[in-house]
C-alpha cells in the first residue's frame, strides 16, 4: 500500500511539467472559443494564447517552455478552420498562418530574455511588447499575402489601420490573462503548494 503510494507520487513530481503544459494547453485552446457564439467573435484576439506563451517560458522548462503555445494554438486553429470556419476554405487546413506561430514563439523569447528577473512591471512592459510585435508581424503577413491589399505602402498603411481594433484586443487578452496566471501560480507558490525542479522560481516583487 505505501509502496503504490510513493510510486504515485514519484509519478506525478515526475510528469508535473507535463500536467501543467496540458492544463495551459486546454486554458488556452478554451480561451479562443470563450466569445465565439454563431461563428462570430465578439473579442477577436482576446486570448491566453500569448500569456500562455510568456508564462510557459518563465515557468517551464525543457521542451515543455517552447511547444506548449504552439500546440493551443494549432489544435484550435484546426476546429476553427476546418469546423467554425470552414467555409472560407476549399480544402482541410492542418496548420493556422506561419505569421501568428512565429509571433509567438518572439514572444516567447522575449519572455525568456526580458524576464530573467521577474517583475509585475516587467510582465507588463512584455505583454503589451509582444502584442506590438504580433501586430507588425501577423500584418504585415496579411498585406503580404493576402489579395485585399495593393502592394504598396498604401495598401501596407490599410493593414496595419484595420487591424488597429484587434491589436487592442491582443494586447487586453496578454495583460488580463498573463495577470490571472502569474496571479494563481504565486497565490500556489505562496500557499506551499510543492512545484517540483521542472518549474522554475515564482516572481520575485523587485521595482523594475
Amino acid at each position: 500500500m505505501d509502496f503504490r503510494f510513493f510510486v504515485i507520487a514519484k509519478n506525478f513530481t515526475l510528469n508535473k511539467g507535463l500536467f501543467i503544459a496540458s492544463i495551459l494547453v486546454l486554458f488556452g485552446i478554451a480561451s479562443r472559443f470563450l466569445f465565439l457564439i454563431d461563428g462570430i467573435s465578439w473579442l477577436p484576439n482576446f486570448s491566453a494564447v500569448g500569456a500562455v506563451a510568456i508564462f510557459g517560458t518563465c515557468h517551464l522548462k525543457g521542451v515543455y517552455r517552447w511547444v506548449t503555445p504552439l500546440l493551443l494554438l494549432w489544435i484550435s486553429d484546426l476546429v476553427l478552420n476546418n469546423v467554425i470556419y470552414a467555409e472560407y476554405y476549399s480544402s482541410m487546413q492542418f496548420i493556422g498562418s506561419p505569421w501568428v506561430y512565429g509571433s509567438f514563439l518572439l514572444t516567447g523569447l522575449m519572455a525568456y530574455w526580458f524576464l530573467k528577473r521577474a517583475t509585475w512591471l516587467r510582465l507588463a512592459y512584455t505583454a503589451v511588447g509582444s502584442g506590438v510585435v504580433f501586430y507588425l508581424i501577423t500584418n504585415f503577413g496579411s498585406w503580404l499575402t493576402l489579395d485585399m491589399y495593393t502592394k504598396d505602402l498604401a495598401g501596407l498603411g490599410a493593414a496595419y489601420l484595420n487591424a488597429v481594433p484587434f491589436f487592442f484586443n491582443t494586447v487586453a487578452g496578454n495583460l488580463f490573462y498573463g495577470f490571472l496566471l502569474f496571479g494563481v501560480y504565486e497565490w500556489i507558490a505562496r500557499s506551499n503548494v510543492a512545484i517540483d525542479s521542472m518549474m522554475s522560481t515564482s516572481l520575485e516583487h523587485n521595482p523594475a
